[in-house]
């Protein structure tokens, strides 16, 4: 019950943590001062006077290295387990017996971590530490508003970013409802909005991430 809850609780930090993201990407659509002024706040400004510039993104990316190890080890653990013991079912506390292969989002939770772990890595290689720049020469003599609008110029990158964001739609989907669930906080009678709920975010993360990069690639932006 212990690797569930940690798992839970680390999934709905990630979301949190997504609709925060795609609020400030949303900004791109405000124009360059909009967004290079939320860029910097972000890098520079966060919690700050209470913490030193550039503490608060540093604090997050801490709290979010840590919910990703302790994420990533509770699903290792689980599926081993799960495979260990050859019985595909777990229970949540709705009290139902729930089938990992019952439905699509469920069966590719697991190939959805994989390339959701693969995109944060070249995410972070690309607009993080500015290691590889696509569409430009060089990202780091560029501002962050015409970083994005460089990047997804390119049609293979936008595919790339439509894929990821898809997958991460699928899990966020799943792990909403089981999550709350897991925590205690589905029952019957609330099942149906808990998982309501995970559609509306599943789908608000996939439409808020996608609408930059579509406008980009298609030159409204």
């Amino acid at each position: 019950m212990a690797l569930k809850v940690l798992m839970a609780g680390t999934g709905l930090i990630f979301v949190l943590f997504l609709l925060f993201h795609m609020y400030g990407n949303l900004k791109m659509l405000l124009g360059p001062e909009a967004f290079n002024h939320y860029a910097h706040w972000l890098h520079n400004d966060l919690l700050y006077p209470i913490l030193p510039p550039e503490g608060g993104v540093w604090l997050m990316r801490i709290v979010l290295l840590l919910a990703i190890a302790g994420h990533a080890y509770s699903a290792i653990a689980l599926w081993a387990r799960a495979n260990k013991a050859r019985g595909n079912a777990y229970k949540v506390s709705t009290g139902k017996k729930v089938r990992a292969g019952q439905t699509y989002t469920a069966r590719t939770m697991r190939w959805g971590g994989v390339i959701i772990a693969i995109f944060i890595v070249f995410h972070l290689l690309q607009f993080t530490t500015l290691n590889i720049s696509v569409g430009a020469d060089n990202y780091a003599a560029m501002q962050p508003y015409d970083r994005v609008v460089a990047g997804f110029s390119v049609p293979w990158l936008w595919a790339f970013y439509l894929i990821a964001m898809i997958a991460v739609a699928l899990h966020v989907r799943h792990g909403v409802w089981s999550a709350l669930a897991t925590l205690g906080l589905s029952t019957r009678t609330r099942e149906r909005a808990f998982k309501l709920t995970g559609d509306i975010v599943a789908f608000a993360l996939l439409v808020g991430f996608m609408t930059p990069p579509t406008m980009i690639l298609f030159g409204l932006l």
